[in-house]
């Protein structure tokens, strides 16, 4: 996202590094593709449909003036654009080369991962894929600068698996600009991709090497395959081409409309479409002349009712991949104590996002200027929590996984009345809609095959068939809790989709509405087991 506040010349020129530093012949190691860790199924599995608490890498391989000012002290006129960069002076690639290898690095992910964020949006250009991705767009004459870009892509996502942390690769930048905004890597203002097939042609082609390369690395939660593109009439056409990935979630921009995206996105289920909405506070008249108090009793109230009725629509399959604790200074011009507004306004987004969506991703790691409002380092234990771990406030300790995995499902016996009052309890949305066809997929119910040997005891023999699926679908959803707990504390996100795959990959309707009583039994175990392990980590 571009701000409405640019920094003054004085304070860009004490942000800037040397510049000699930044050009001279600066040489990366990184100069070929590392090979990806074997793929392992059920990790995948988990990381993939886990509860999503994230951060935005941005300006790692999308540069962003007002975040990186002095990785653009080279670049040519108008210095706003990742072009500008490459068609600037002081040898760009070495520039580049030296931003990627030292803006975000192991050490980063490390200390992501120890105060609880399990994953990351990782914001590429298609620039980002190699020389051979540019040909016959802006960057053609400049594809060289990029003959080390993929492998430094490949090792972000390495060092992510390292840290135990799954990665969304984000398509930021679309051949021919999907909304004409610097942070999509021109600086033109031109958004050329609606309306010439052949950029769309070259983005689907981009979206499908990333789909192969990527399928199969078990620390990649999915693809995005356009950031904020401009919402004009032949997207869902494009979306529609771009989604035929099968076997692997892809992630949609809702171009800001959140109720046009999400009848789109419940028809395509069971694939594994997520909608990504964007949430700002700062770039509208509206924004400006309301109160900081106001913008937080929205969010409490309008922004939470909206994100139910989203997923009341969608299979709970709607993230916030994009926000920040900013505000406009006119916000904040008459409250009394404006960083405690600010504060305020900041935890009641976090709380909305994570309690109404399985994933959020606040905007961003780091920048120069390291700002609360903007930059997730100064917002920690800032306007943010200190920790955000699913469970407790700390990682999982080996005494608590020992215990984790004693627990046992207590099932009580159910008459017909109280069944009638556990779906009533259990499920608040009706967010599944009916699929048309069902589709087989590889994995994607591969931990649930692999841990869910346990059976229901013979004293459901006197049961009805309907007690009998409800016992069933507990303890499944008992056993779900406990798998996705004991890889790195992490709870079930995408439930909708977790159970709508239960069907495809399994070819069993009891998973599914049709399923009723397993379905219902289903969200009581997971609910179960999860408040069970919640006093096992001492979050009660």
């Amino acid at each position: 996202m571009f701000p409405f506040i640019l920094f003054p010349l004085f304070a860009l020129r004490a942000l800037c590094q040397n510049i000699s530093a930044l050009q001279s012949d600066y040489q990366t190691p990184y100069t070929s593709a590392e090979p990806f860790a074997p793929y392992d199924p059920v990790r995948a599995s988990v990381f993939r449909y886990r509860q999503q608490q994230s951060v935005n890498l941005g300006s790692w391989f999308v540069q962003e003036q007002w975040m990186v000012p002095s990785v653009f002290e080279c670049a040519a006129e108008p210095k706003i654009a990742e072009i500008d960069i490459a068609n600037g002076g002081c040898n760009p690639q070495a520039i580049l080369e030296k931003h990627w290898d030292t803006f975000v690095t192991q050490q980063d992910f490390n200390y992501l991962a120890s105060i609880g964020i399990n994953t990351v949006r990782l914001p590429i250009g298609y620039w980002s894929l190699g020389p051979n991705f540019v040909q016959d767009t802006p960057f053609a004459n400049v594809s060289s600068v990029y003959e080390n870009a993929w492998p430094h892509v490949v090792r972000a996502i390495n060092m992510a698996e390292l840290s135990n942390i799954a990665v969304i690769v984000d398509l930021h930048g679309a051949p021919g600009s999907q909304n004409g905004q610097p942070h999509s890597g021109i600086s033109d203002g031109k958004a050329n991709l609606c309306a010439n097939s052949t950029y769309q042609e070259k983005t689907l082609q981009v979206v499908q090497y990333l789909a192969t390369e990527l399928c199969f690395v078990s620390n990649v939660a999915g693809v995005q395959i356009l950031n904020e593109p401009e919402d004009c009439s032949e997207l869902t056409d494009f979306c529609e081409s771009a989604c035929s990935l099968p076997d692997f979630p892809v992630y949609l921009h809702d171009a800001f409309d959140l109720d046009r995206f999400k009848d789109y996105v419940s028809a395509k289920v069971p694939d594994f479409s997520i909608q990504d909405h964007h949430s700002y506070y700062v770039y509208t008249p509206q924004d400006d002349a309301e109160p900081a108090e106001n913008h937080t009793t929205d969010v409490q109230t309008t922004v939470t009712t909206q994100l139910a009725s989203a997923n009341d629509t969608l299979p709970h399959n709607l993230i916030i991949g994009e926000w920040s604790c900013a505000l406009t200074p006119d916000s904040l011009k008459n409250e009394s104590n404006p960083q405690q507004a600010r504060r305020d306004f900041c935890t009641a987004q976090y709380v909305a996002y994570t309690r109404g969506t399985p994933g959020n991703s606040f905007w961003s790691y780091k920048k120069e200027d390291c700002d609360p409002d903007w930059c997730f380092l100064n917002a920690v234990n800032n306007s943010l929590p200190s920790s955000f771990f699913s469970y407790g406030s700390g990682p999982i300790t080996s005494e608590q996984y020992h215990m984790i995995q004693l627990l046992e499902p207590e099932i009580v016996a159910l008459t017909a009345g109280n069944l009638v009052s556990r779906r009533d309890n259990t499920f608040s949305t009706s967010s599944e809609a009916s699929p048309s066809r069902y589709r087989h997929r590889s994995h994607a119910i591969a931990h649930r095959r692999q841990f869910s040997g346990q059976t229901i005891s013979s004293s459901t023999s006197t049961l009805s068939p309907e007690m009998k699926d409800y016992q069933n679908g507990y303890r499944e959803g008992f056993i779900t809790a406990q798998k996705f707990a004991l890889h790195g504390g992490s709870r079930l996100g995408f439930l909708g989709q977790y159970l709508w795959t239960g069907i495809s990959g399994s070819g069993d309707s009891s998973w599914g509405p049709e399923g009723g009583s397993f379905r219902q039994g289903f969200i009581q175990g997971l609910r179960d087991a999860e408040e069970k392990i919640s006093g096992v980590t001492g979050q009660l």
